[in-house]
């Protein structure tokens, strides 16, 4: 009898093991880059965001195809009309803070780093890391990759979740996002 006891206690903290790493899996979105509405760019891109297990680090990595002269990236506040708002933090120059041209045709990794409690600003300014990922998830936040020709933002994407096979914003924004 001890040993059958012994064996569901091993099974349950088996599954409760297996369902911890099922919800880290979760802790990762895909925003997916566009064209902001009234630019003309044959750019796009993809920023990959994943909340670290302590849940104060936000490692991301940002993609580009065919961008031209990136300077900056940043999370922006989606703003009422659904374009960037208030900056939250710098995900290009790794730094942060100051533009840095990537001159010419680009396609690749442009960024790839960690986002911790300090590097945030805006109204996020003495928030957390997890604040911001949950901003992001929610589609409360997005990203924007600023260039020499298109300097108040070229691409712009915001999170989407995907249900039932159909794509599915989770929050309201502007036609075209």
């Amino acid at each position: 009898m001890r040993k059958i006891g012994l064996s569901v206690l091993g099974v349950i903290a088996l599954l409760a093991f297996i369902a911890s790493g099922a919800a880290w899996a979760n802790e990762r979105v895909k925003v997916t880059l566009g064209a902001i509405p009234g630019v003309k760019t044959s750019a796009s891109g993809d920023a990959v965001f994943e909340l670290g297990k302590d849940g104060k680090t936000l490692h991301y990595k940002l993609t580009l195809k065919k961008i031209d002269n990136a300077t900056m990236a940043h999370v922006h506040v989606v703003g009422d009309d659904g374009t960037p708002a208030a900056i939250l933090t710098w995900i290009y120059p790794t730094g942060g803070t100051a533009p840095s041209l990537k001159e010419g045709s680009f396609s690749g990794t442009l960024a790839e780093g960690d986002i911790t409690a300090d590097k945030l600003a805006g109204p996020l300014k003495g928030g957390s890391v997890k604040d911001l990922f949950e901003k992001i998830e929610y589609g409360t936040a997005g990203v924007a990759i600023h260039t020499k020709q298109n300097g108040k933002g070229e691409l712009w994407g915001v999170h989407k979740e995907e249900k039932k096979g159909k794509t599915e914003k989770k929050t309201p924004s502007a036609p075209g996002y």
